[in-house]
């Protein structure tokens, strides 16, 4: 049976996430007017998308009679993303930028912890059998509401990035998931209020990381 609806109204996730979204896209605003930052901010995306892909390429280790095209294409997809902002963030740093360490890396190891708790929670309480299509469809709401929010900015910054690609295949992949997983909406609301429990946790150490008092010092 596929899901009624769709994956926003379905999860609440935009409600819950609706306090958020001023702060949010206050940092952001800041964040690239500052080239050096903005390049760690973005390898940190990048550290994010790799961790997605290999999670992928893990949890389907086990089942190769159910690897088919679309979770392929899936895995290659968020790989590239992991590549793009890789890309992006070294244009914009002006120089490599090897791995993800943290002196190139914004807030590192909260973000490894974002991860590594939403993925351990999500798989706790829909089993291992049912986790990808769980994590990933709740990292997919959670990618395709920042990256909403991260295009607006950088338009309106006049910064090139070009994001509108790689929405257009997180909103893919968000509707192969909701329609995998999106019947228990009482699941999905339940899981999307856990993951945003983790991100504001994530995003105050982001905001910590880079205070406003940085921006009035070089004003100054």
């Amino acid at each position: 049976m596929k899901p009624c609806g769709d994956p926003w109204t379905a999860s609440g996730m935009k409600d819950y996430n609706k306090p958020h979204e001023a702060p949010v896209r206050a940092f952001l605003t800041r964040i690239v007017k500052d080239p050096k930052n903005h390049a760690k901010f973005l390898n940190m995306l990048s550290m994010l998308e790799h961790m997605g892909s290999r999670k992928i390429m893990l949890s389907q280790m086990n089942k190769p009679e159910e690897m088919d095209q679309d979770t392929l294409q899936h895995l290659a997809e968020e790989a590239r993303h992991a590549y793009f902002f890789k890309r992006h963030a070294e244009r914009i740093n002006g120089g490599e930028m090897k791995g993800w360490v943290d002196e190139n890396t914004m807030t590192r190891v909260p973000a490894l912890m974002y991860f590594g708790r939403m993925d351990a929670g999500i798989s706790k309480q829909v089993g291992n059998d049912a986790a990808y299509g769980w994590v990933s469809l709740i990292i997919e709401l959670r990618a395709c509401w920042l990256y909403g929010i991260y295009n607006e900015v950088v338009e309106e910054a006049d910064v090139h990035l070009p994001l509108k690609g790689l929405l257009a295949e997180e909103d893919h992949h968000l509707a192969e998931m909701f329609e995998m997983c999106g019947e228990n909406t009482d699941q999905l609301q339940g899981l999307s209020q856990f993951e945003t429990d983790l991100f504001v946790k994530l995003w105050t150490a982001i905001e910590a990381a880079y205070p406003q008092s940085l921006d009035n010092a070089k004003a100054a």
